[in-house]
C-alpha cells in the first residue's frame, strides 16, 4: 500500500505534481486514504483514552528549546511574508495572540508543543528549515531539481520565490560537535510520509523537524534528548500513525516515551517500515486504533 502522490516518497518531484498536492493537502490528511479508510473500518473494541492523553497531552510537551528572535529574523528576512500568513490563518479563525506574538516578538520562554499550536508550528518551522543556512541543505542542493521538492517549491508564503530564501540564513548557528551531533541524529530520525530521513527534507514535515533538531543540537540538547524531542514533534504531526505504533508497542510491553530512538528510526518511522512493521501487524491482529488530527503536507 502507497502514497499516490510520489513526491513524498521519492527524492524529486516535479513542481506540476507538487501544486497538485498542494491544492489537495489542505482538505486530505498526511497519511493515505485508503490507509486511512482502512483504519476507521477496523473499530478496536479497547478503549484507548489513556493512551490518548499519554500521547496527545492538551498541556503538550515542554522543550529545553528557546526561540529566542530566530522566527521574527526569518519574518523580517521574507522567507515568511507575514500578510500572506495572516491570510491563510483567517479561513482558519485567524492567528490567535500566542501566534502574532511568536511571528513577531523575541521570546525567552521554553517552547511549548502541543495539540492545539503543533500545525501552525509545523508550518513556521517548515520555512526556517528550508532557510536556514546548514551543511545537510549544502548537500541537498546538488539534486539538480532541488527547487521543486514539496519542501521548497511547495513553501508559497515567502516574499519572493522561496528558493531565494533556500539555504541563505544564518539564523541557527552550531559549532563543529553541535553539528555532528544534529547530522547523525538527522540521518537516523524519519517521518511516516515517506521515506527519506531527516536530513533529507523533502517536504514539509522534514524541514520542520530539521529545524527542530537544528535548534536543539544549538541549545546543547543531548542525542537523547533530540530523540526525544523529534517523537514528540512526530506523535503530534502524525497522530494516526504514533497511535497505532503506540498500541503494538505496549501489546509487546514495550515503553512508548522510552524507546524515543527506535521509534523514529526507519523502522518504525519511515513510510515503508511503519507500513511493514506497524500498520500489517495491527491489521492483521484487528487491534488498528483510530484518531484525528495532524497536519497535511501542505501550508
Amino acid at each position: 500500500m502507497r502514497l499516490k502522490f510520489k513526491g513524498f516518497v521519492g527524492p524529486v518531484a516535479s513542481l506540476g505534481v507538487i501544486s497538485l498536492v498542494m491544492v489537495l493537502a489542505l482538505f486530505a490528511p498526511a497519511i493515505s486514504k485508503n490507509i486511512k479508510a482502512d483504519m476507521n473500518a477496523v473499530q478496536n473494541p479497547v478503549d484507548y483514552s489513556a493512551l490518548n492523553s499519554e500521547l496527545f497531552p492538551e498541556t503538550g510537551f515542554k522543550t529545553k528549546i528557546i526561540l529566542g528572535d530566530v522566527v521574527p529574523k526569518l519574518v523580517e528576512s521574507g522567507a515568511i511574508d507575514f500578510e500572506k500568513f495572516k491570510q491563510i490563518y483567517e479561513s482558519r479563525g485567524g492567528l490567535t495572540n500566542e501566534q502574532t506574538k511568536l511571528l513577531t516578538q523575541s521570546s525567552a520562554e521554553p517552547l511549548t508543543i502541543t495539540p492545539e499550536n503543533a500545525n501552525f508550528l509545523l508550518n513556521v518551522f517548515w520555512a526556517l528549515g528550508i532557510a536556514n543556512k546548514n551543511p545537510v541543505l549544502d548537500e541537498m542542493a546538488k539534486y539538480d531539481s532541488v527547487g521543486n521538492l514539496a519542501s521548497t517549491g511547495g513553501w508559497t508564503l515567502s516574499k519572493n520565490d522561496s528558493m531565494n530564501y533556500f539555504n541563505k540564513l544564518g539564523l541557527i548557528k552550531l559549532t563543529a560537535e553541535q553539528q555532528a551531533i544534529f547530522e547523525e541524529v538527522a540521518k537516523t530520525t524519519y517521518r511516516p510520509c515517506c521515506d527519506n530521513p531527516t536530513a533529507f527534507p523533502d517536504c514539509n514535515h522534514g524541514a520542520a523537524l530539521l529545524t527542530l533538531l537544528e535548534l536543539g543540537a544549538s541549545q546543547n540538547l543531548t542525542k537523547s534528548e533530540l530523540y526525544q524531542l523529534a517523537l514528540q514533534a512526530n506523535t503530534l504531526w502524525f497522530p494516526q500513525n504514533y497511535l497505532s505504533t503506540a498500541v503494538l508497542l505496549k501489546s509487546n510491553g514495550v515503553d512508548y516515551w522510552g524507546n524515543a530512538q527506535e521509534i523514529v528510526s526507519g523502522k518504525y518511522s519511515s513510510y515503508s517500515g511503519w507500513a511493514a512493521n506497524v500498520y500489517k501487524p495491527l491489521q492483521e491482529l484487528n487491534l488498528l486504533p483510530k484518531t484525528t488530527g495532524g497536519g497535511s503536507c501542505g501550508v
